[in-house]
């Protein structure tokens, strides 16, 4: 599966672009599935890459506020790039959560920063989430935006 593919790739090799191709190859594999049930459950096998008992990363500091789940994120930089660790306590998100981590993942903060990316909308996801679950999933994207704005605006001033 590509997805699976993407987790594998060199983050190293991250160019211009690579932000849309991974969203490309993310809708491309999800529009597999004609049947929204269908998507939902491939998303729900997903979770299975995304470890749920993480304690290091399950504590009040990494805990997301605003989402329907409990969902716990790490944010990391480093030489620029970007790496996000996650878990939840509900597979569904765990599987979003995975998809994220591929979109994401190895990217420079530069390109995360220069494209507002509305997650959902773009990886054709919108129908499969109730308006709770959307406004969590969007809010995990807006913060992924500001981590790598602020951190850009950090690093200038440095």
């Amino acid at each position: 599966k590509k997805l699976v593919q993407l987790q594998q790739k060199n983050e190293s090799e991250c160019i211009m672009g690579e932000i849309e191709t991974r969203i490309r190859e993310i809708k491309d594999e999800l529009n597999v599935f004609d049947d929204a049930f269908l998507k939902y459950a491939f998303i729900v096998e997903l979770s299975a890459y995304v470890e749920p008992n993480q304690p290091d990363l399950m504590t009040d500091t990494y805990l997301h506020h605003g989402c329907q789940s409990q969902v716990w994120i790490k944010y990391e930089i480093e030489n620029s790039l970007f790496t996000m660790k996650a878990t939840s306590d509900t597979l569904i998100i765990r599987g979003i959560l995975y998809i994220m981590m591929q979109l994401y993942n190895g990217l420079t903060v530069k390109e995360i920063a220069g494209r507002k990316i509305d997650f959902l909308k773009e990886c054709d996801l919108t129908e499969q989430f109730s308006g709770a679950r959307v406004n969590g999933i969007t809010g995990i994207a807006d913060t992924i935006y500001a981590v790598c704005c602020n951190f850009l605006k950090t690093d200038e001033t440095s």
